[in-house]
């Protein structure tokens, strides 16, 4: 069912409580709800090659540069909230790269859309990223029927990715040594449009020295259950050269997301963000625990992984069924 503020909802079972997700910076509620089907860093990537596996060890591609295997289906929180009955709310932000603050109301009007159609369900806030900090700032005043906070990948404490902007543009000329010909417009235009990211006013809102940070001033609230996740590892994909031999086409390693951005990156500038055991890629692992959270967990995946990552579902699925 579709309604104002470009929402989605998922009527479950009555005796199930209404989760509403929240995106995170630069994207919309595809991400959670079509997740096959959108792209993410400034709508240039396909999210699904996140999901790629590698390739098998004799390559039956027609061309010889290769992500993986990408599959057919992936099976994310979303899925797995609106499988096991419970009543799912998404809405794309009307500016998902401006102010916190922005978005912030705009979940207000969609908790209060929810407290309407399900009227007396207990309520959780599901957000990914900055969309964690979205609840959070939601979350400054208390706020009757939310009964838990569950964030994934969000820089409580900020990140310091922003600093790298300046050096994708160096990058973009190594990729261009080893990709094809015909690859080398697309790589420029995603590199360009990734950096204007990166440089823009949202993404320094999360520098950990921002006005946000400063200003917000949200608490523990009793009888709200609070559940966070981090993500250990920085590699989003690998690219594969399919070299052929005797046998076949057999796959080797090209290059790696961001493990070759980090071989032209000073080493003052390898921060816990793309360090392997660290971070995720963009948010690190010590900076994903929210303060007051009652249970966290350290994932082995990326930015983008641990939205599908079994263990965030399973500890999700675990905190919405107790309350």
């Amino acid at each position: 069912m579709r309604s104002g503020l470009d929402t989605v909802v998922h009527k479950g079972r009555d005796d199930r409580p209404v989760g509403i997700f929240i995106h995170g910076l630069g994207v919309d509620r595809d991400i959670w709800i079509d997740p096959m089907n959108t792209k993410i860093f400034a709508k240039n990537v396909p999210l699904k090659i996140f999901a790629a596996s590698k390739p098998r060890p004799t390559c039956q591609y027609a061309r010889k540069i290769s992500i993986g295997t990408i599959p057919e289906r992936i099976n994310n929180l979303w899925a797995a909230l609106r499988d096991d009955g419970f009543s799912i709310i998404c809405w794309s932000q009307g500016r998902p790269a401006g102010p916190i603050m922005v978005a912030a109301e705009e979940l207000g009007k969609v908790v209060s859309r929810a407290k309407r159609i399900f009227p007396g369900k207990p309520i959780a806030l599901i957000g990914h990223s900055r969309g964690g900090l979205v609840a959070r700032k939601f979350m400054e005043r208390k706020r009757a029927g939310i009964k838990a906070l569950i964030t994934i990948s969000t820089p409580h404490a900020g990140s310091s990715i922003a600093l790298l902007g300046k050096y994708l543009k160096p990058f973009s000329a190594v990729l261009k040594n080893v990709l094809p010909k015909e690859a080398h417009g697309t790589v420029s235009r995603t590199i360009k449009n990734v950096a204007d990211l990166l440089k823009g006013s949202a993404l320094k809102e999360l520098l950990p020295d921002s006005v946000f940070f400063e200003n917000l001033r949200d608490s523990f609230q009793k009888g709200v259950s609070y559940l966070s996740f981090g993500g250990t590892e920085p590699r989003f994909f690998t690219v594969y050269m399919c070299k052929r031999t005797g046998r076949g086409l057999h796959p080797r390693p090209l290059l790696s997301i961001p493990d070759s951005l980090l071989k032209i990156t000073p080493s003052f500038l390898i921060t816990d963000e793309i360090t392997p055991g660290k971070g995720d890629g963009l948010v690190s692992a010590k900076s994903s625990l929210m303060p007051w959270s009652s249970e966290h967990h350290n994932i082995r995946a990326n930015h983008v992984s641990i939205m599908w990552d079994r263990k965030v579902i399973k500890s999700t699925l675990g905190v919405m069924k107790a309350i």
